[in-house]
């Protein structure tokens, strides 16, 4: 698989891009060629730590894993092995997902237009649920930088959705049935 790596406040070597990579396979291992649209890894030294960030567009989900070590190549470990962790339980969602009656499964985005004048519904739009543990979430809204997410919580199998308070703090809805 193909990564973006791109580093911040210090350069990269043959031998850190070397041992990404093999690290990476693990990862790889796990993954389909396929299933990948992108993948991007950033790498920042700050004054204590380095702080890797990892941006994986997987089927439509969008994994963000992000940690931070003193040492470098202990946080390419700590990076390859919580994203391969990810991409696992992603995949078992995703396995889960497909078992579920064809009327369940999401429709991809479609967009309807009113006509009708005086109608204060002037768009709708069908977009697919993403399934996902609310710590997954909370990163992917941050990322995307939108007022609201909503979202099917995996461990509660509820709809949820995050959004910006006035206090500019995240606030979570959980509707129940």
């Amino acid at each position: 698989m193909n990564y973006i790596f791109s580093t911040k406040g210090f350069d990269s070597s043959p031998a850190i891009e070397e041992y990404l990579e093999k690290r990476f396979q693990k990862v790889d291992r796990v993954l389909k060629e396929n299933d990948i649209v992108s993948a991007e890894i950033r790498a920042e030294k700050d004054a204590i730590n380095y702080v890797l960030k990892a941006n994986i567009n997987f089927k439509g989900n969008i994994i963000v894993v992000q940690e931070k070590d003193p040492d470098l190549y202990t946080a390419i470990d700590r990076l390859s092995d919580a994203l391969e962790k990810r991409v696992k339980k992603i995949k078992s969602t995703v396995r889960e997902r497909h078992r579920m009656p064809v009327e369940k499964i999401p429709s991809i985005s479609d967009t309807y237009e009113f006509e009708e004048e005086g109608s204060e519904v002037y768009e709708a739009k069908r977009v697919p649920l993403s399934v996902m543990p609310l710590e997954e979430a909370i990163l992917q809204f941050k990322t995307m930088e939108r007022q609201f997410f909503v979202f099917r919580n995996s461990e509660t199998n509820e709809i949820n959705l995050l959004y910006i308070r006035k206090d500019g703090k995240i606030g979570l809805f959980e509707f129940v049935d």
